[in-house]
């Protein structure tokens, strides 16, 4: 069975192509574009990771990480255009798994599908 990903990310262009290079990568993608229906995909799927944007259109992705972590230790990347330091250790700290910041449209997705693996694999040696 193919792992399944929630990607919370609200710029179309940006998510088609995360979407489509994980899928190429084997992951199973449900795709939400707020705040709102990431956390419908979150408690309504049966979701292995999440990858998740902070600037959110209806609220914020660091209070959405926030509100899973009381309830889930699910895996969460977080991918965002915000690369200030501050913002990433904000990430960190209320429990995302990984912090990547977003690269040119070009940029190779390679580590995103490997760090995916990689915070999956972490989970697994949780159990």
């Amino acid at each position: 069975m193919r792992p399944h990903l929630a990607l919370i990310e609200d710029e179309p262009d940006f998510a088609l192509m995360c979407r489509s290079y994980l899928e190429r990568a084997g992951f199973t993608v449900t795709w939400a574009m707020d705040a709102r229906a990431g956390k419908s995909v979150l408690h309504e799927s049966r979701v292995d990771l999440a990858i998740l944007d902070l600037g959110l259109p209806d609220g914020s992705g660091l209070e959405l990480l926030r509100a899973l972590r009381s309830t889930s230790r699910l895996p969460v990347i977080v991918v965002s255009g915000r690369g200030a330091e501050a913002d990433r250790v904000a990430g960190l700290e209320i429990g995302a798994d990984d912090y990547l910041v977003k690269l040119s449209p070009s940029a190779s997705w390679w580590p995103v599908s490997t760090r995916c693996c990689a915070a999956l694999d972490r989970r697994t040696c949780r159990r």
